[in-house]
């Protein structure tokens, strides 16, 4: 097997622990997948994927080993083993990088890989972790603030009901 080769296997979500990985248990993978809706198989196979990946090793100097890492952490991801609001701090942790980082790589994961998959991604993860989806709609967003009113800005240019109190003795 060609190294470039190899190593599209290494950086695919879906082969990372294929090759050479006793410890891996294929069965399970296999049934997960089996049932998982095809959008997201394709995510897993995609061609996108590893030439994504390769793009971040280059981009942030990171290793080959980082690089499976990163392709295990998405495989995680749309199996809904980890949950993708988690993305940016494992991707971190598990490449022994800084938050920031970890963050801009989950980005571009998500945004280059999950698109296509994103709705069935985000049905997978509200399955697997209700308490974590309806957590995070609970948290109310900014709401934009209604300008505040000028006063007497909605009077009549008569004047309105003003006062002039400057004459009075």
């Amino acid at each position: 097997m060609t190294t470039s080769v190899q190593q599209g296997f290494q950086l695919s979500p879906y082969w990372v622990d294929g090759l050479g990985v006793p410890s891996f248990d294929w069965k399970k993978y296999q049934d997960k997948i089996d049932i998982m809706p095809e959008s997201l198989y394709n995510v897993l196979i995609s061609d996108n994927a590893p030439a994504l990946i390769e793009s971040i090793i280059q981009n942030y100097s990171l290793s080959l080993v980082q690089g499976s890492d990163i392709a295990r952490v998405a495989r995680d991801v749309v199996l809904a083993d980890v949950y993708i609001g988690d993305m940016p701090s494992e991707i971190s942790k598990r490449l022994g990088i800084d938050q920031n980082t970890g963050r801009e790589i989950a980005n571009q994961i998500v945004s280059q890989i999950f698109t296509p998959a994103i709705e069935d991604i985000k049905k997978m993860q509200a399955a697997k972790f209700p308490n974590r989806v309806a957590q995070r709609q609970a948290i109310p967003t900014q709401q934009p603030t209604a300008p505040r009113p000028i006063p007497g800005a909605d009077l009549p240019e008569t004047g309105g009901n003003i006062i002039d109190l400057r004459n009075q003795k």
